[in-house]
C-alpha cells in the first residue's frame, strides 16, 4: 500500500499566511502534516510557485516544505512558466523551475535534459501495480499540451499500461469550476486516455490551477463535462487547488463545469491517494478549515472507492 499527497497554488511570495501562528504559510503547514503524520510514499506540488516562477519563488518553495524535496515531484504550473515570457513558445524552458529541480536530484523529479519544452519534465512512476504519469500543461496559453511535440504524444500512448491502472497528474485538469472553468484545449490530452470504442485507459487525472475543490464521478471521452458514466467508460476527475493561494469562487459568476461529487471553496485542503492494492485506491481529502489550525478533518462526501475488476 502506498499513500500519495496532492497539494497544488500555494507556494510561493503572496501566498495566504493563515496558518495556525497567523505567520506559517498553509503549504508549511499541509506538508509538515503529511511527513509527520501520513507516512507519505510520494507528495506531489501541483505546480505555480508564484509569481513568476524564478528563482527568488523557488527559494520561497524549498523554505516552505523546510528544505526537503526528498519525496517530492512537481507538475509545472502556467506561474512557473512566466520566468522567461519573451521566449519563443515552442520549445522554450522555465529557466527556474528547471534550474531548481536540476540541484535537487534527491527529489523524484527528473529533468531529461536530450529534450525541450515540457517534455523535459514529463515521467512516469510505477507503484503497487498502477502507473502514475505527471504531465507538464503549464505552458498552457499560448501552447496547450503538447506543445506543438508530437513526441509527447506518442511517448504518453506507448507507455500507458493496458486496462485502467494509468493515473493522470497535471497542474490543468480537463474540468474545473471557478474562475478558469473547463480546460477545453486540454480535450486531445483527454481522448488519448480512451480507447477508439471510448473503454477508459486511465482512473482517474488530477489537477489544480483553479482554487478551491471539485471531485467528478466518472467520465466520458466525448462529453466530459456531461453526466457521469459507468468507471469503464470514463475517468474521475479531481481537482484541488486549495493549497494556500486564496479560493475561487465555485458561485453564480463562475465558469466549467460544477463536480457532481463534491465542492468547497472555503477551505485549504490536501488530496491523499491510497493506493490499495493493484486494483484498488481510495481518494480523499483532508481538510485543514479556513486557518490551517489542528489536525485536517477528512470529508466523508468527498471519498473515492474505486475498484477495478
Amino acid at each position: 500500500m502506498s499513500l500519495i499527497y496532492w497539494f497544488a497554488d500555494g507556494v510561493g511570495e503572496g501566498v495566504n499566511k493563515g496558518g495556525p501562528d497567523g505567520q506559517t504559510p498553509i503549504p508549511s503547514v499541509m506538508v509538515r502534516w503529511a511527513r509527520a503524520n501520513g507516512s507519505p510514499s510520494l507528495i506531489i506540488y501541483g505546480g505555480d510557485a508564484y509569481l513568476s516562477g524564478d528563482t527568488k519563488a523557488f527559494s520561497e518553495f524549498f523554505n516552505q516544505v523546510d528544505g526537503d524535496v526528498g519525496l517530492m515531484c512537481e507538475t509545472p504550473g502556467n506561474h512557473d512558466w512566466k520566468d522567461d515570457p519573451d521566449l519563443p513558445g515552442i520549445g522554450r524552458i522555465p529557466h527556474g523551475y528547471d534550474s531548481f529541480w536540476q540541484q535537487h536530484p534527491e527529489s523524484k523529479q527528473p529533468i531529461d535534459a536530450s529534450k525541450k519544452g515540457g517534455a523535459r519534465y514529463e515521467h512516469f512512476i510505477d507503484l503497487d501495480g498502477w502507473r502514475l504519469f505527471f504531465l507538464d500543461t503549464g505552458d498552457y496559453d499560448p501552447n496547450p499540451w503538447p506543445g506543438g511535440d508530437e513526441s509527447r504524444v506518442t511517448w504518453l500512448t506507448s507507455h500507458l499500461l493496458p486496462g485502467q491502472v494509468n493515473i493522470i497528474f497535471a497542474h490543468h485538469s480537463r474540468l474545473s469550476r471557478g474562475r478558469h472553468g473547463d480546460n477545453d484545449d486540454l480535450d486531445r490530452l483527454w481522448r488519448l486516455l480512451f480507447d477508439a470504442d471510448g473503454t477508459s485507459r486511465a482512473t482517474l487525472m488530477l489537477g489544480g490551477h483553479e482554487h478551491n475543490v471539485s471531485v467528478y464521478g466518472p467520465r466520458s471521452q466525448n462529453n466530459p463535462s456531461g453526466d457521469s458514466v459507468t468507471l469503464d467508460k470514463g475517468i474521475h476527475v479531481v481537482v484541488n487547488g486549495a493549497g494556500g493561494d486564496g479560493h475561487y469562487s465555485q458561485g453564480l459568476f463562475a465558469h466549467g463545469t460544477k463536480g457532481d461529487v463534491f465542492n468547497d471553496d472555503e477551505n485549504f485542503c490536501m488530496t491523499r491517494i491510497t493506493l490499495v492494492d493493484q486494483r484498488t485506491l481510495e481518494v480523499d481529502l483532508l481538510d485543514f478549515g479556513t486557518h490551517a489550525k489542528g489536525d485536517p478533518k477528512v470529508v466523508p462526501e468527498a471519498h473515492l472507492k474505486i475498484q477495478l475488476t
